[in-house]
């Protein structure tokens, strides 16, 4: 099965052209940022989409955070700083299973320990943006000064 680079899926899904693609690829050669960064600095594509585009590429479900319910009790089950530290937000559970959202496809969360912590059968992972993985700690945490429990 042929693994697709991002800017091939963006342009198989009509979100980009060649002649962006090419200038992205042009541009990442002096910025060293990735082709998406690119896309999404110049404007060619909105972040969201991006990232639903990689969510495809890496076999994994995207979710917006801002448009779901995030179950404190989910929350609860995981320390703010393991979540800061993982860079990953808890947002329900799903047959026995915790399901969090991570902001890199690439993320290498310790299911196990994490699972363990939260006694929970197992993780399962869904991509969101990384802008909204961070809101919603913030949201859900509270601040990084202020607040160490789930906010009401």
């Amino acid at each position: 099965m042929k693994h697709w680079h991002i800017g091939e899926i963006l342009i198989q899904k009509k979100l980009i052209d060649w002649k962006q693609l090419e200038e992205a690829l042009d541009e990442q050669k002096q910025t060293r940022e990735s082709v998406g960064e690119v896309l999404v600095r110049k404007q060619y594509i909105p972040k969201f989409l991006l990232f639903k585009a990689l969510a495809e590429r890496h076999a994994m479900p995207f979710v917006d955070l801002a448009c779901v319910f995030i179950d404190p009790r989910t929350v609860e089950r995981v320390p703010r700083s393991v979540a800061v530290k993982y860079g990953f937000m808890p947002i329900e559970m799903r047959d026995g299973a915790m399901v969090v959202g991570v902001g890199d496809p690439r993320a290498e969360l310790p299911h196990q320990e994490i699972a363990e912590m939260a006694k929970v059968s197992g993780i399962k992972t869904v991509l969101c943006t990384p802008d909204a993985v961070n809101t919603a700690i913030t949201q859900n945490y509270g601040d990084r000064t202020g607040g160490t429990g789930v906010s009401a």
